[in-house]
This record gives structure tokens, C-alpha cells and sequence, in this order.
């Protein structure tokens, strides 16, 4: 186990990681920072937890919709297995070709 200490809002915290996830949690880190600091910038009067909760609240909403965006993205692209979806994209493109051969 490897161990770091990542600063948010100007606080170090010591966080334990798996061996070479380090730099991986230090961008992290910079990440929910910036986010802190966006907020704190916005709301003068809020404490370091309310803070920390709408910064992770803030992410939470980010993750969601990017989660909406990809299952959005597989309905429109059929869905399935990566095989299926080649499958189906070689499907349109030979109707494609078949409609200009005609044409």
C-alpha cells in the first residue's frame, strides 16, 4: 500500500492508495479542489464541510449526466456488444453503398 497527502481547500489530508495510483489521486484531488475553490469563491460564508458536500454533490451531478450521455450513445448506436455495434454500423454502410450503386 502506498500512501499520500493531498491538499483541498488548502488542507492536507494523508490518504492511503494502491501502489502507483498516486499521481492518479493527486489529479483527483486538484479536481475536487478546484471545485472547492470555484464554490468558495461564489459562497463567502460557507463552512470547509458545506463546502466539500456541494463540491461532491457538484461531481456526483457531472458523473450522472455523463452517465445519461453514454447510455444515450449506446441506444443510438444499438446498444449490444462492441462486435454487435460493428456488426450493425457495416449493415448501414453497405446500404449506403447499395443506394449510391443505384443512384
Amino acid at each position: 500500500m502506498a500512501s499520500v497527502t493531498v491538499k483541498v481547500n488548502g488542507r492536507p489530508y494523508p490518504i492511503i492508495c494502491g501502489d502507483g495510483e498516486e499521481e492518479h489521486l493527486k489529479y483527483l484531488a486538484e479536481f475536487v479542489d478546484k471545485k472547492v475553490q470555484d464554490l468558495s469563491d461564489m459562497v463567502a460564508n460557507a463552512t470547509e464541510t458545506q463546502l466539500l458536500l456541494m463540491a461532491s454533490l457538484l461531481i456526483a451531478d457531472d458523473l450522472s449526466q455523463a452517465y445519461e450521455t453514454i447510455d444515450k450513445l449506446k441506444e443510438e448506436n444499438g446498444g449490444g456488444s462492441p462486435d454487435e455495434r460493428l456488426e450493425a454500423w457495416a449493415e448501414k454502410l453497405e446500404a449506403i453503398a447499395l443506394q449510391l450503386e443505384t443512384a
